[in-house]
């Protein structure tokens, strides 16, 4: 089984709400991946957490489309014993997801949507470009890995 997109969707609203007894909405449960996801490429370069989807923006910030989309089927949902199995093949990034998980489940919609929306963050160089707004454009992965790999990402995450 290859993991995608909405298998580690599932697994960030399972750890919130089995850990934290907290349901995520969309916007959180995307905020969330969208930094594992970031940070995934920044430590391991050209390898990507998943390849069935690109975060894209949308004006509440990073969005997986494909995960976005199956929200409804993803929230109060138990993990297959296949899911399990594969998360379990890489603890690494198991642990990692987990420790990103714990760390913003916290936050509100709110306020993780404002960190996006910060200066120099991957959203806001592919939102306006040129002087005119780019909805559900790709943002760029260099500029994911520079963000996440600079440790940028923690600076103004407020709850």
């Amino acid at each position: 089984m290859k993991l995608t997109s909405i298998n580690y969707a599932r697994l960030i609203a399972w750890l919130a709400f089995n850990k934290h007894r907290i349901t995520l909405n969309r916007t959180q449960l995307q905020k969330i991946l969208f930094a594992c996801y970031g940070l995934y490429l920044a430590e391991h370069k050209d390898k990507y957490l998943f390849s069935d989807d690109k975060p894209q923006a949308w004006p509440f910030g990073p969005v997986f489309p494909r995960s976005y989309n199956r929200y409804n089927s993803i929230i109060g949902c138990e993990l297959t014993t296949e899911e399990k199995e594969e998360f379990l093949k890489d603890t690494d990034t198991l642990k990692s997801i987990v420790a990103i998980t714990d760390e913003l489940c916290y936050y509100t919609a709110k306020s993780l949507t404002a960190w996006s929306h910060q200066p120099d963050t991957p959203w806001s160089k592919v939102v306006i470009k040129d002087g005119k707004v780019r909805w559900r454009t790709e943002l760029d992965d260099n500029d994911i890995k520079e963000y996440f790999g600079s440790g940028a990402w923690k600076q103004g995450l407020k709850n």
